[in-house]
């Protein structure tokens, strides 16, 4: 890699940083109880960004990878796993929409659906699995940062 080309990455990454750390509405404390549970059984945190009544990408996405039972294995055995879904015809409790909000605030700015983060108790992102990806692909990459 060129000098400037990494460069430009060095700062886009902390310009990135930048942002994340300034961004209106998030709270860390609403997403406390997850990252102290990450810490404390040593795994990385999985969240599901979803329009469960809405997003016919997330029903595919839901249906084809999510529902397959190596991937519900690993999800739950090795991750601390959180669906942040965002349904317009569901009510949600104002608790949950949020912590939903929250969760979309710290690592989903964009309202990127289907989408799911791997991010570590920091709330670093450690990789994006989206619907383009493939079951063996989602896969591979759940089994590469289970712990």
């Amino acid at each position: 890699m060129q000098k400037p080309e990494m460069m430009k990455r060095i700062i886009y990454g902390l310009l990135s940083l930048l942002l994340f750390l300034v961004q209106p509405g998030y709270s860390q404390q609403e997403l406390t109880s997850y990252t102290e549970q990450a810490q404390k059984e040593q795994k990385y945190i999985a969240v599901y960004f979803s329009g469960s009544d809405w997003c016919s990408h997330c029903h595919y996405f839901d249906k084809h990878i999510l529902q397959l039972d190596s991937v519900q294995q690993l999800l739950q055995q090795q991750y601390i796993f959180y669906n942040a879904d965002f349904p317009q015809r569901t009510k949600l409790s104002p608790a949950v929409q949020q912590l939903n909000k929250n969760w979309a605030d710290a690592l989903n700015p964009d309202g990127v659906f289907p989408l799911m983060i791997i991010c570590d108790d920091q709330l670093q992102i450690k990789a994006r699995i989206t619907r383009t990806q493939t079951a063996a692909e989602v896969t591979a990459l759940l089994l590469q940062y289970a712990k």
